[in-house]
């Protein structure tokens, strides 16, 4: 019969080094890796203060569309109220001359957040209306108007966050054409 084929030898390596990572490698792939993550933090965290003030922007655009709507629909006139805390709508009462509340739950009272600054050059003054009675006083002086004739006051409203003035969103109307919203980014 057959032999068995004789039993093949493999060399054995007795001392075979294992090489793994030095301590140097690892601090600098952990140095690495806080660089990134840092990077990334103030990335996300500046991300997150532009999208907060784009979001206040779009609301607030959303609203004074909302009210130029409303003035058309209701056939009324409607007096905004800006100031540095927020803002607030009225409607004209033409047979008292005066300005009331609206009942609408979109038409309440907002405020600002504390970061965002508001800039608009007609912030301190606002439209006079005469009264009926010269002795009333009157206690809501709009800056912007928004007529039952789909009209509006000309104007242009800026907002920024405190914390980064370079970012900021711009609300404009020539009064005829609605409101434009633009974004801005200054160098």
């Amino acid at each position: 019969m057959g032999e068995f084929p004789a039993a093949t030898s493999f060399p054995i390596r007795v001392h075979q080094k294992h090489r793994g990572f030095t301590l140097i490698e690892i601090m600098v792939v952990m140095v690495i890796i806080g660089i990134v993550a840092t990077t990334a933090t103030l990335v996300i965290s500046g991300n997150q203060e532009r999208r907060a003030l784009e979001n206040e922007a779009r609301k607030l655009i959303a609203v004074l569309q909302l009210v130029q709507d409303e003035a058309v629909f209701q056939n009324l006139e409607i007096g905004v109220r800006l100031e540095r805390e927020g803002y607030h709508f009225r409607g004209l009462d033409e047979a008292n001359l005066a300005w009331v509340e609206l009942p609408q739950q979109y038409l309440r009272p907002r405020e600002f957040p504390e970061w965002l600054e508001l800039e608009f050059d007609g912030l301190d003054r606002g439209l006079e209306i005469r009264t009926l009675d010269p002795d009333q006083e009157l206690d809501f002086f709009p800056q912007l108007l928004f007529f039952s004739s789909g009209e509006s006051t000309p104007f242009q409203l800026s907002l920024k966050h405190k914390a980064d003035r370079r970012v900021h969103y711009t609300l404009t109307s020539d009064g005829l054409n609605g409101i434009a919203f633009e974004e801005a980014v200054d160098a």
